[in-house]
């Protein structure tokens, strides 16, 4: 019975993954845009910022059309580490808010308090771990701008190690778009998957400040804007990034799989643990035919002959390189030994804590 489960989940994924594919657009490195657009980066407290990639990017950015705003709370940890990197960063300006009322939500407060500060015709919400090309901004005002709606932007993972790339391509991101389009199941599913995953959503900047986002009642702003797009009705567009969009992570494999136990936790530490279980249940689907390879053989086989069709697939809508396809049950391993790890710890830490207590 549970190798038909997860059968029948991978296939629907196979569904989703080429569905998306074929009727979502593309970012080109044709697209012109003429007009102004301002891209905001809200910084929470365990934020990853790669400011090497990001340099690079930036140093080969001519155009004056395009303004980039990193937006910190007062009360951010890490306000002297960005206070200093400040000088570093072409063609950015940090704005750091105080006072925030009690209650409010971090990331969604900053972003309310932009609201009346953008005057470009375009506004972009971005992750920190998001790097884009110059390409990438005139691309999504172009689509804007044609479509007259917003857009959802997936990124691609950066090509930096084989098995880093294998183990970061099984992110929330690419559960969010195994999944994403059925507007059934948007609301219980992708709304959940949408606050964990990666991604830009541009839209003009009348759209951005209808949204109110200062007053949101939502922890994630990606959540926030797709479920009040929803209530009024607003259509908007799924993009993928084309190598103009991505998504970054250290570039040693190994400090990779150290981290992302911290990435459990941030994960775990979300209000909201809907999108934390639908990853874990797409994580399990994915690790399947390793897990139970000797105890349910021919599930496992039929499982992994699907799961190599589903990876063809993404390679196809991300540009995967051959070899993190190859390792994709060793990503898939990485991510479920993470996770136990992260899990253990956790629970030797509170039982620790209990037994000095009773001590």
């Amino acid at each position: 019975m549970l190798g038909l489960i997860v059968i029948g989940l991978t296939t629907f994924m196979i569904f989703t993954l080429v569905k998306n594919a074929l009727f979502a657009k593309q970012l080109s490195s044709d697209d012109t845009y003429s007009g102004s657009i301002d891209l905001l980066i809200p910084i929470a407290k365990d934020s990853e910022f790669f400011l090497e990639p990001w340099l690079h990017s930036l140093h080969k950015l001519s155009s004056g059309q395009i303004n980039i705003h990193i937006l910190l709370d007062a009360q951010n940890p890490t306000m002297d580490v960005w206070d200093q990197l400040k000088e570093r960063l072409p063609h950015v300006t940090l704005h750091i808010f105080e006072n925030r009322p009690l209650g409010a939500r971090p990331i969604p407060w900053l972003l309310g308090n932009m609201a009346n500060k953008v005057l470009s015709d375009i506004v972009i919400i971005g992750d920190p771990e998001l790097v884009p090309t110059e390409q990438a901004f005139l691309s999504v005002g172009k689509i804007i701008q044609d479509k007259k709606r917003p857009v959802y932007v997936i990124p691609q993972t950066a090509k930096i190690s084989t098995l880093g790339e294998a183990i970061a391509i099984l992110n929330p991101t690419l559960a969010l778009i195994s999944v994403y389009g059925f507007r059934r199941l948007r609301r219980n599913i992708s709304y959940p998957l949408m606050s964990i995953a990666q991604g830009w959503m541009g839209m003009p900047v009348e759209v951005f400040k209808r949204l109110d986002l200062g007053h949101s009642v939502f922890a994630s702003w990606k959540e926030a804007c797709s479920k009040r797009w929803d209530m009024e009705g607003t259509k908007y567009i799924l993009t993928f990034g084309e190598k103009h969009l991505q998504r970054y992570y250290p570039e040693s494999a190994s400090i990779h799989i150290f981290k992302m136990k911290s990435y459990w936790n941030e994960l775990w530490n979300l209000e909201d643990k809907k999108g934390f279980t639908l990853y874990l249940v797409a994580l399990f689907v994915w690790a399947f035919p390793v897990l139970f390879f000797f105890s349910h053989p021919f599930w496992s086989f039929a499982s992994f002959i699907l799961l190599a069709m589903y990876r063809f697939f993404s390679k196809i809508v991300f540009q995967e390189s051959i070899g993190s396809l190859v390792l994709h049950p060793i990503g898939a391993l990485i991510w479920v030994g993470t996770f136990f790890w992260w899990l253990i710890d956790g629970l030797q830490a509170r039982w620790g804590l209990k037994t000095n207590l009773k001590r």
